[in-house]
């Protein structure tokens, strides 16, 4: 019975069953940097930032097999410092389908003005066909804000978040992409502000990628008065590696 128990416990991690898989032991690692420039429209998410030409910058760590992932990183401006953490559990059906849950944290300080903190948990499901890829998340989203001058110094916020991302990969290098969501890595507004993202980056075959994106987001997409919030432009330099 031990021995029986034993071998169970050793199969499971690549254990399938009806076209499941719960788990590879394939990790790829990645470390990466980005720098978010001025887009010279006065807008940013990051006001004492205005006009500078190099706003903010990030670093972050990510861990992925084929059915997890998870990923941890911190973003600075000069008064402002974020945190986040999110990992996926999503159990790989078949070749082409990926299906699970997943969670994030993210928090937010301001100096000498606010800080908040965001939880997010929902659902994800991925798509993969060949060279391309469609991932999407539906999300229960609290938000959790603490303003130091306000008469109402707590304040919270129930809502949901979602996001759609579209990729294609060619060429072995390059890697085009797409998403429309409700909340990024390090914005997370209240429904429905959607951001707008586009990019690309090239993947070199010893592990360094480079790249860049443009980002623009909208306040109140719902509503007759929705209106033009902020653009940025990333650069982004990853390094992977097994």
């Amino acid at each position: 019975m031990k021995k029986l128990l034993l071998m169970i416990f050793l199969l499971l991690p690549t254990a399938s069953f009806a076209g499941i898989s719960f788990f590879t032991p394939e990790m790829t690692h990645t470390v990466s940097s980005t720098l978010f420039l001025d887009t010279s429209t006065g807008f940013t998410p990051y006001p004492d930032a205005t006009h500078v030409l190099i706003p903010s910058g990030a670093l972050s760590y990510s861990f992925e097999v084929p059915e997890f992932l998870g990923e941890t990183g911190a973003r600075f401006s000069a008064k402002t410092v974020d945190f986040v953490t999110r990992t996926v559990y999503w159990p790989k059906l078949g070749n082409y389908f990926n299906a699970g849950v997943g969670a994030t944290y993210h928090f937010l300080a301001y100096k000498d003005a606010f800080f908040e903190q965001d939880v997010l948990a929902g659902v994800f499901v991925k798509f993969t066909f060949g060279a391309f890829t469609v991932s999407n998340d539906f999300n229960y989203f609290f938000k959790w804000t603490n303003v130091y001058a306000s008469s109402m110094p707590h304040i919270k916020n129930h809502s949901i978040a979602l996001s759609g991302t579209w990729s294609w990969f060619v060429l072995n290098h390059l890697d085009f992409y797409f998403s429309f969501s409700s909340y990024e890595l390090w914005h997370y507004s209240l429904f429905f502000s959607p951001n707008f993202t586009t990019g690309f980056d090239w993947r070199f075959d010893f592990g360094l990628i480079l790249g860049m994106e443009f980002t623009m987001q909208f306040f109140d997409f719902m509503a007759v008065s929705a209106y033009f919030d902020h653009a940025e432009i990333r650069v982004l330099a990853k390094w992977e590696f097994k």
